[in-house]
């Protein structure tokens, strides 16, 4: 046991190094599934906290209803992030959903509270986004630019996706706290390889501590590599 919690500390302690600055385009997105009735998910939503912390890293937690029963609901699940899960399956051919599951740069998978695999599959797709994507407030407006591809790719979906800092909920007797909680999926419209840009009113984000910004290939019905990121916050951080 001693081996292995020494084990998962230094992996978590490897995946938190910063590797480029705050200003430097992310290393990866690293999304996770989740949900308060999962057992094993307090520990993947405790890792990604710690991971949160990392500018090289978006992270975007997800809590998923297929939990849910009519007897207990979770009240912060969006039948939308099953939809987007399940997108994933199809397209890994995965026969059943589970949680906690990390998805990085919507090429890999994960046990989503394991640090060495997240690890190992955000160093396994470094590089994986390769389109610059800026996004700004000025003035009244959240201001969002995409680059030109590489000729690779010249087709992906624009989304933003709006998130709170941190919430704490009760859970099984204690508290669950999530870092980077996303509260919708909201498709901006397709890229084409060349350079676009696009700016939405500021106040449609009020109530949010930030927005993240994803260009992914594939369809938001089926998502596929993520090829371009940013993040940008839009309050203080909370204590």
């Amino acid at each position: 046991m001693r081996i292995l919690s020494l084990s998962r500390t230094l992996a978590v302690a490897a995946i938190l190094a910063v590797t480029t600055s705050a200003q430097a385009a992310p290393r990866a997105v690293v999304e996770l599934f989740t949900s308060p009735e999962c057992s094993a998910c307090p520990a993947a939503d405790a890792l990604f906290v710690k991971l949160a912390r990392n500018p090289d890293l978006i992270t975007l937690v997800m809590p998923v209803d297929i939990w849910d029963r009519s007897s207990r609901k979770d009240e912060l699940a969006l039948h939308a992030f099953n939809e987007r899960q399940m997108g994933y399956a199809d397209r890994f051919h995965q026969g059943m959903l589970y949680t906690p599951q990390a998805m990085i740069n919507g090429v890999l998978e994960a046990d989503g509270s394991d640090p060495s695999e997240i690890g190992e599959a955000v160093a396994q797709t470094t590089g994986a986004l390769s389109v610059p994507v800026n996004a700004t407030a000025a003035g009244n407006e959240v201001v969002i630019s995409v680059g030109a591809g590489n000729g690779e790719v010249s087709q992906a979906v624009i989304s933003v996706l709006p998130y709170e800092t941190s919430r704490s909920v009760r859970a099984h007797g204690g508290r669950i706290t999530y870092a980077n909680l996303v509260r919708d999926i909201v498709p901006l419209g397709a890229w084409t390889g060349k350079p676009i840009r696009s700016a939405l009113p500021l106040q449609n984000f009020a109530q949010y501590d930030g927005v993240v910004v994803l260009l992914q290939t594939g369809t938001p019905e089926q998502p596929g590599a993520i090829i371009g990121a940013a993040r940008i916050p839009l309050a203080p951080p909370k204590a």
